[in-house]
């Protein structure tokens, strides 16, 4: 999942700000890199969140590995799960007023963590602000709740449009940032409005259209706050033929991807006119392995985790497919995971 960032000085303190709908203009882009001062954390880390009001779980140099889907990655500084959204606030303010990076956590899948760990302030959502309402044909969804479960429910529900996402290993609040997709299908076109934290601390419901959405990518990848959820807008249709098109995109998914290991999905994003996975399996590079991680053999643009392999691993096998694919075809892949 990727929307992360580090909050501004202006907001050492956050409050709770008036909920006001504002439409997206594209105006304002922020950066969501966390700029990664030298610093480390001098207080111990429960007792001073816990002193600040907040009442989820804290831990001190927690394993990342188990909470990604490529089962790779070192230990986060602090790992906090918030009890609700006024526990987000809380834990986003305790980083500010500390000058300490934080990042998001939901489902942990189109992520590769470092094995030396994530410095400062890691917040995971998955099964927080995961409540669901389905009214009429719109679905509001918090940032935590599971893509999957989300459109199997749509699809009880005879609502159509999110058949794709039944494989897809993510929250809502990642797929939205990313813009999650299989092939031409994306939950973009399903979006109407995104409840929004704001770098200031003020809630915000934007909507959306279609300049807010492009090929793996949204406004809010660039922008520094927080996805707390959406209204997802769909049509009506025949529950049954919903349930056929949904099983027909999870067998597609199980004969031709490798869903059995742990991967990060896809590693490249697809160039134009062409597909990454073709291109490695041209360069003749399905099976090569760095350690334990391999460009599968059933779908080159998958790199599996066949047990025990390292975020070193997996970097050294990225780059040697990098440099072999633009040497062969003079296509650079660009990256599709996030790299902590």
């Amino acid at each position: 999942m990727r929307p992360h960032g580090q909050l501004g000085s202006r907001v050492a303190s956050l409050r709770r700000g008036a909920r006001r709908r504002v439409a997206n203009t594209g105006k304002h882009r922020y950066s969501t890199r966390s700029a990664e001062p030298p610093m480390s954390l001098a207080i111990e880390p429960s007792r001073s969140l816990k002193q600040a009001g907040f009442r989820g779980s804290v831990d001190h140099a927690a394993s990342l590995a188990g909470l990604t889907t490529w089962r790779i990655g070192g230990p986060a500084e602090v790992l906090a799960t918030p009890a609700d959204r006024e526990d987000l606030r809380i834990a986003l303010a305790w980083a500010a007023a500390n000058g300490i990076p934080w990042r998001m956590l939901g489902n942990g899948s189109n992520l590769l963590v470092r094995d030396e760990g994530v410095r400062g302030l890691v917040l995971r959502v998955r099964r927080v602000l995961d409540d669901v309402t389905i009214d009429g044909t719109r679905i509001v969804a918090g940032a935590g709740a599971s893509f999957p479960m989300i459109a199997r429910a749509a699809a009880r529900a005879g609502l159509a449009g999110l058949e794709f996402g039944a494989g897809i290993p993510g929250t809502i609040g990642g797929a939205v940032v990313m813009n999650a997709g299989w092939h031409e299908y994306e939950i973009g076109a399903s979006i109407e409005s995104v409840d929004y934290l704001d770098d200031a601390g003020n809630e915000q419901c934007i909507t959306t259209d279609e300049t807010t959405y492009g090929y793996r990518r949204s406004i809010f990848r660039e922008r520094r706050g927080v996805v707390l959820g959406a209204t997802l807008k769909l049509a009506r249709g025949d529950a049954e033929e919903i349930r056929r098109r949904m099983d027909g995109f999870a067998e597609s998914r199980k004969r031709n991807q490798p869903t059995e290991l742990a991967s990060c999905g896809s590693v490249f994003l697809k160039p134009d006119g062409d597909f990454a996975g073709r291109l490695i399996e041209e360069a003749g590079l399905k099976g090569t392995r760095r350690g334990a991680i391999e460009v599968s053999r059933k779908h080159a643009n998958f790199f599996v985790n066949s047990g025990g392999g390292t975020a070193a691993d997996a970097l050294a096998l990225v780059e040697t497919v990098e440099a072999e694919v633009e040497r062969r075809f003079a296509v650079r892949l660009i990256r599709e995971f996030e790299l902590w």
